[in-house]
């Protein structure tokens, strides 16, 4: 039976096709199914959506780092924003004052909760008062600065936006913390173009990877083709503690288990390649030698076949120590990223002690990922290099690596950044 909607939908087509299109759209043919509605407004049509930003003067006796990001929602923090609060509350032990602004998505659960994720995932205790958070994502917000504050964007769309509050403080600048190549996102089009703009604002940028850094320079994306360009550069950490292996721990006679880094709605995680090279592997032989369990995590999906004997069942979302348990448990790991950026699964991986799958891409070469550990396989982003690779790393198991490239700690990690980028705050702030 038909829904509903789909009724109305069925209907309304009918009325279309009978008495053409402006029976449904109005006189001016602007009705709900004008695929053109959004372009007619002379103002339109809106690029980047974001809040507006105002000088506040009642802010301008407590100058702070502003930093945007897309969102304050405690259950849908992984790598990227986790990394922001990771370079940023740190300037809270350089005596500088934070706020946090969401700036598309939701503040979840509340306050203090938020509070409580970023001092557990940086391991920063904030003097009280020193951690301003606000929601600026409802529609038609503004986004409240005062002259001495200093703004840090950390996704294409909140560097617009900090780029847009320019207008109303002191510093010529923003801050632009880079995690990817982000134009990569989407195919050729206005958002990849407005995230490649990006790189020509006045920003100082703090790159994630020197891979991704050694990518935008060669590229010659903006202000990096300028080698003098200010900029600082980081290879993140791993925690030891949490990415350790756990083989030993599982129960004598389980499978070994191969872990897939799925996430379809990802497109840059070229899910497709990934689920066809499991495919031809499984088919193939390479796990015959023994029974296996296949775990697809970063995204809900069902359970997919891969051949009449193995199947990949979904891991349901889990807490940042259980995701580690899991990894340390599991005996190879799948993930690809079409990105100069490594991602951090497999990093985690290795220093978990398993057998890591992945791609190469522009600098982030095999011989580069080796030389981080020789647990990283990387290969061409293709079936058959991949099914070679993951027969490789089957016959590697059990075989001790060496994390040998890495900082174990997030304080090691950021150790010459987090006074960089306390410099870059001052130096905004005094016209430099």
């Amino acid at each position: 039976m038909s829904s509903p909607r789909r009724l109305v939908r069925s209907l309304r087509s009918t009325v279309r096709d009978t008495l053409g299109a402006r029976a449904t759209s109005g006189p001016t043919g602007a009705g709900e199914d004008d695929p053109f509605a959004k372009f007619r407004s002379p103002t339109g049509p809106t690029l980047v959506s974001n809040p507006t930003p105002r000088h506040d003067p009642a802010l301008d006796d407590d100058p702070r780092l502003v930093v945007l990001l897309p969102h304050l929602d405690v259950d849908r923090m992984s790598g990227g924003p986790n990394t922001v609060f990771q370079v940023t509350a740190r300037l809270v032990r350089e005596g500088l004052r934070l706020r946090y602004v969401a700036t598309s998505g939701a503040l979840r659960p509340d306050v203090p909760a938020v509070l409580d994720h970023i001092s557990r995932v940086s391991g920063v205790t904030a003097p009280d008062g020193a951690i301003d958070l606000v929601d600026a994502s409802m529609r038609k917000a503004t986004l409240h600065v005062g002259r001495d504050d200093v703004l840090l964007a950390s996704w294409w769309p909140t560097a617009h936006l900090a780029r847009a509050a320019l207008d109303h403080v002191r510093a010529d600048a923003f801050l632009y913390l880079v995690q990817d190549y982000e134009p990569g996102f989407y195919p050729w089009s206005s958002k990849a173009a407005l995230a490649e703009a990006t790189y020509a604002m006045p920003m100082r940028p703090i790159v994630n990877e020197p891979f991704l850094e050694a990518f935008l320079r060669d590229r010659g994306a903006g202000h990096f083709a300028d080698p003098a360009w200010p900029r600082t550069t980081f290879m993140p950490a791993v925690d030891r503690a949490v990415f350790r292996p756990r083989r030993a721990d599982r129960p004598a006679g389980s499978p070994r288990r191969l872990v897939f880094y799925a996430r379809p709605r990802n497109p840059r995680n070229l899910f497709e390649i990934g689920l066809r090279a499991l495919r031809a592997a499984a088919a193939a032989g390479v796990f015959d030698d023994a029974p296996w369990e296949f775990l697809a995590i970063g995204q809900d999906l069902p359970d997919l076949p891969l051949t009449e004997r193995h199947m990949l069942r979904s891991q349901r979302w889990l807490s940042y120590e259980a995701y580690g348990e899991l990894l340390g448990s599991a005996d190879v790991l799948l993930s690809l990223m079409l990105s100069p950026h490594t991602s951090y699964p497999p990093l985690e991986m290795a220093a978990a002690g398993g057998q890591v799958v992945t791609n190469t891409y522009g600098p982030k070469t095999a011989d580069a990922l080796a030389a981080i550990s020789p647990a990283l396989r990387a290969v061409p982003p293709d079936v058959d290099p991949l099914v070679g690779a993951l027969r490789d790393a089957v016959g590697a198991m059990g075989v001790a690596t060496a994390v040998t490239d890495l900082p174990a700690t997030w304080d090691e990690a950021l150790a010459d950044v987090v006074p960089w980028v306390a410099r870059q705050v001052h130096d905004l702030r005094a016209g430099r």
